[in-house]
C-alpha cells in the first residue's frame, strides 16, 4: 500500500498536480499514523496478556504459599497441644509425688522428651517477597487483596519474633533439668530416651514450679499457631476468588 502511494505521488508531481499530490500525501500520513496506532494497540494487548498470565502464576503460587503456612500452623498447633497436655499432667504427677499409672509414666516420658523441642513459626510467603523485590506487586490487581497480603506477611514476621521469644523462655530453664534428667540416643534408629530421678524431682518444689512455667510458652505456641491458621484462611479464599476471575 505504501509503495502504491509512493508511485502515485511521483506521478502526480511529474504531471504538476500539486493539489492532488497534497491530498495523497495527507492520506499517506494518515495511513502511517493508523499503522503506528494499530502496532501500539497490538503491543499493548500483548503486554496486557503477558501481565495477566504472570498474574495468574503469581496468584497460584501465593495460594500454595498460604497453604504451606496453614499446614505448618496445624502441625505446630498439634505439637504444642500434645506437649502442653503432657507437661500439665506431669506437673500434677510430680505434685502428688508418685507415678500411679502407666499413663503417668507416658506423660512424664513425653513431657521430658518434648518440652525443649520448641519450633519457630517462620514467615512463608516467598512469592510475595519475590514480587515485592521485583516491583511486581501491581500484578495483584485487587487493592484489597494486596493490602491484606501485606498485613498478613507482616503478621507472620511478628509471630516469628514472638516464637523466638517463647523459645528462649524454654531454653532458659534447661539448666535446671540437667541435675535430674539424662538423655540417650540410639545411633542406629536415632531414637531418644530419657532417664530421670522422679523422687528427686518430686521433692524439689522449685523444679516443679519451673517445670509448670514451661507450659506457658507452649500455651503461646498453641495460641499463635491457631491464630495464624485462622488469619490465613480468609487470605487464601480471597486469593482463590481473584484467581477464578483471572481464569474465567
Amino acid at each position: 500500500m505504501i509503495n502504491f502511494y509512493r508511485k502515485l505521488r511521483k506521478k502526480l508531481i511529474e504531471e504538476g498536480k500539486v493539489a492532488n499530490y497534497l491530498k495523497y500525501a495527507l492520506g499517506e500520513i494518515i495511513l502511517v499514523v493508523i499503522g503506528i496506532l494499530i502496532a501500539l494497540q497490538i503491543n499493548t494487548w500483548n503486554n496486557n496478556l503477558q501481565d495477566k498470565q504472570k498474574s495468574i502464576v503469581f496468584h497460584t503460587r501465593l495460594i500454595e504459599d498460604v497453604d504451606r503456612v496453614i499446614e505448618r500452623a496445624k502441625t505446630l498447633n498439634e505439637r504444642a497441644n500434645t506437649t502442653l497436655t503432657a507437661i500439665t499432667n506431669s506437673v500434677a504427677v510430680l505434685e502428688k509425688g508418685e507415678i500411679a499409672t502407666q499413663q503417668n509414666q507416658a506423660d512424664l516420658d513425653s513431657a521430658l522428651l518434648r518440652f525443649s523441642r520448641f519450633n519457630y513459626q517462620q514467615p512463608e510467603l516467598p512469592t510475595w517477597e519475590e514480587m515485592k523485590s521485583n516491583g511486581e506487586l501491581d500484578l495483584i490487581y485487587s487493592i484489597s487483596l494486596r493490602n491484606n497480603l501485606a498485613e498478613f506477611n507482616s503478621y507472620l514476621f511478628v509471630v516469628a519474633s514472638i516464637y523466638k521469644t517463647l523459645g528462649e523462655g524454654v531454653y532458659e530453664e534447661l539448666s535446671l533439668f540437667d541435675k535430674y534428667v539424662r538423655s540417650y540416643v540410639d545411633p542406629v534408629i536415632l531414637k531418644v530416651t530419657n532417664k530421670f530421678d522422679f523422687d528427686a524431682m518430686a521433692a524439689h518444689p522449685v523444679f516443679i514450679n519451673r517445670f509448670s512455667r514451661i507450659s506457658l510458652p507452649w500455651r503461646g505456641s498453641a495460641y499463635f499457631s491457631s491464630q495464624v491458621e485462622r488469619n490465613a484462611i480468609p487470605v487464601k479464599q480471597e486469593l482463590q476468588k481473584e484467581l477464578d476471575k483471572l481464569t474465567q
